[in-house]
């Protein structure tokens, strides 16, 4: 091994999403002596990398560095920066066992699941061999926005509690939440804005077609503003409020600092947890639930120091949903065909298959998801599609001024209905076999406004065309050749349009006037929606103490659900008019099934 040149040097890691971290790796009598980032960190995951990982480097003088579950990227580029320093010091990073990052962790959930039955049989098998055993008052399962509000609380209430979290480090798919629900908050009021209660809980009941309990909402509504003056007093730091980009029916949205949570929520829950003795295993999956005669008892759990046996008076399922899982979303009868993950991939429902193996009630085909659109042929890269300028839930593929059409070559829906409701872009295409959108220059010049090269990108798309999903085209009717549609069809359909256009009225779908924009001169373009999914919303049937329930709403003793594997007060469709209310649910969840975990302990004498 060639000796290292002594100095300090500068390189940079690269992250997920074209974020990068600054490191000054210092060289010193020949070794590695320091690796340390040059800003503060942005989020746990973060901090997990680029103290955890740089600490491994730096003890083990290796490249080879311990599982970081749900980090890849951000941990292949630490090792890639610091490999860049060696070279720079005169060295070979091959000496310094450079291999690249593959954690053994990420695969535990198919170890669990891929020879799983329908009854999720083996979510409820015990291990062969079980390598420690530890006990505990109360457990959490999942350390997301709901698993951090309810250790929280749970020490507030003196329960012993300890948080399992499947990645390695807190926040999961919670770290990219945006904003709070809050109805009449300190923050609400002194920025002169007021809404009443009842018309947001009456709305909600409306928009949800009357199929939830609308107790669920009363009491969401009820405790939201005091669950945020308890956030704040915790610690986390909140900055405005809003109708969040104007697509909320009502000005209820409260944004955590810095746009994420990741930066205005869960770094301080975590500093409060850390402060109230909450006990933490990251890289840490549940594997199986234990329950004897009907009562829950715990979990099995694999970690990096083998399969561990977590005896709990109560344990609370809260693992983000079923979001990365398409077996699961497709349960629910989404297409996954080119599907993009936007949520993290540790949410592959492990909470859902658990409380199913326990036997609790199955909400997952009413439950939503919050699926959107997007075009493969468009940059998609990374979990923050959904606010790209470009291509997210809000540009180009959801519609507006644009066509949809099916497989037919027919319209089917109206193109701005995400003025309705965000979400409301996809779930009409639930009922076609393929949608499609037709859009020409102007309208795409119109949509991107203000977006920088937002033409070159439109360009270097139709010529890479990724996954055969975008076309160009001087005429309209040489669109249909692409996808195989009936170019009559399409034809009257776009010429149809054209003339609904002209005249201010949509004679089909009633599309507002301003949204109505004849496509007279080219250059055309067709380009084939495909899913984009954000997070899935519920699955797990559960009453108002957030305690699981059976198909009989019959309480399973010592079960409880929070956060995405619940929400009971939607069904099918998120009602995102009120923005922010999953996480409003999430943080409200968490805390009262702590408190009421309490209760259910203290019963138990």
């Amino acid at each position: 091994m060639t000796s290292l040149k002594d100095g300090k040097y500068a390189v940079t890691a690269h992250e997920l999403e074209g974020a990068t971290m600054p490191l000054m790796v210092e060289i010193a009598e020949g070794k590695i002596a320091k690796v340390k980032p040059e800003r503060d960190y942005k989020s746990a995951l973060e901090e997990a990398v680029f103290a955890k990982g740089a600490a491994q480097i730096v003890d083990k003088q290796s490249l080879e560095i311990d599982a970081i579950t749900g980090a890849t990227i951000s941990t292949n580029g630490l090792i890639e920066a610091v490999s860049d320093a060696i070279k720079e010091a005169g060295g070979d990073p091959a000496d310094y066992a450079q291999a690249e990052f593959t954690p053994a962790a990420e695969i535990s959930t198919e170890e669990a699941t891929v020879s799983q039955a329908d009854d999720y049989a083996d979510w409820r098998k015990a291990p062969s061999q079980i390598d420690k055993e530890i006990s505990v008052e109360y457990l959490i399962v999942g350390a997301g926005i709901a698993g951090l509000a309810s250790a929280v609380q749970a020490r507030e209430e003196g329960l012993e509690t300890l948080i399992i979290e499947k990645n390695g480090f807190v926040a999961g798919n919670g770290g990219g939440v945006e904003g709070i629900f809050g109805i009449n908050t300190k923050m609400q009021q002194e920025a002169g804005i007021h809404a009443e209660k009842e018309d947001i809980i009456a709305k909600e009941m409306e928009l949800g077609q009357y199929r939830a309990n609308g107790a669920f909402w009363v009491d969401l509504v009820n405790n939201s503003a005091d669950n945020i003056e308890w956030l704040l007093k915790q610690g986390v730091q909140l900055t405005h409020v809003d109708d969040y980009h104007g697509t909320c029916m009502f000005p209820t949205f409260h944004w955590w600092k810095g746009g994420f949570a990741s930066e205005g929520y869960v770094p301080y829950m975590k500093k409060r947890c850390d402060e109230l003795g909450v006990s933490f295993m990251t890289s840490t999956s549940a594997i199986s639930i234990i329950q004897e005669a009907g009562v829950v008892k715990g979990v099995y759990a694999k970690s990096p120091d083998g399969i561990v046996k977590i005896n709990a008076k109560a344990t609370l399922l809260c693992t983000g949903g079923v979001g990365h899982s398409a077996e699961l979303i497709e349960k629910q009868g989404w297409s996954t065909k080119n599907l993009h993950y936007c949520s993290m991939p540790s949410n592959t429902g492990d909470g859902y298959k658990m409380a199913m193996a326990a036997g609790a009630r199955d909400m997952l085909v009413e439950s939503p998801e919050f699926m959107m659109n997007y075009i493969m042929a468009l940059p998609h890269e990374g979990v923050h599609l959904y606010i790209d300028p470009i291509n997210g839930f809000m540009s180009l593929p959801s519609g507006g001024p644009t066509v949809f059409v099916d497989q037919d070559g027919r319209r089917f829906v109206n193109e701005n209905a995400k003025k309705y409701n965000l979400l409301y872009q996809r779930m009409a295409m639930q009922s076609v076999k393929n949608a499609y959108e037709v859009f020409n220059q102007d309208i795409y010049d119109r949509i991107t406004a203000g977006i920088p090269d937002a033409d070159k990108v439109l360009d270097q798309a139709v010529e890479t065309n990724e996954g055969d999903s975008l076309y160009k085209e001087d005429s309209l009717e040489d669109l249909a050749k692409h996808f195989d549609l009936p170019k009559d069809v399409l034809t009257k359909t776009l010429n149809d349009y054209n003339k609904f256009a002209r005249q201010g009225k949509d004679e089909e779908f009633a599309k507002e006037s301003d949204n109505l924009i004849p496509m007279e001169e080219g250059p055309y373009y067709i380009a084939r929606l495909d899913p984009s999914n954000l997070i899935g919303v519920g699955g797990i049937g559960s009453n108002r103490k957030f305690e699981a329930i059976d198909p009989n709403f019959n309480t399973i003793p010592g079960l409880y659900v929070a956060g995405m594997d619940s929400t009971m007060q939607y069904r099918n469709v998120y009602t995102i008019t009120l923005g922010g209310s999953a996480c409003a649910h999430n943080v409200n969840s968490g805390r009262h099934a702590a408190m009421n975990a309490k209760d259910y302990i203290a019963s138990l004498g």
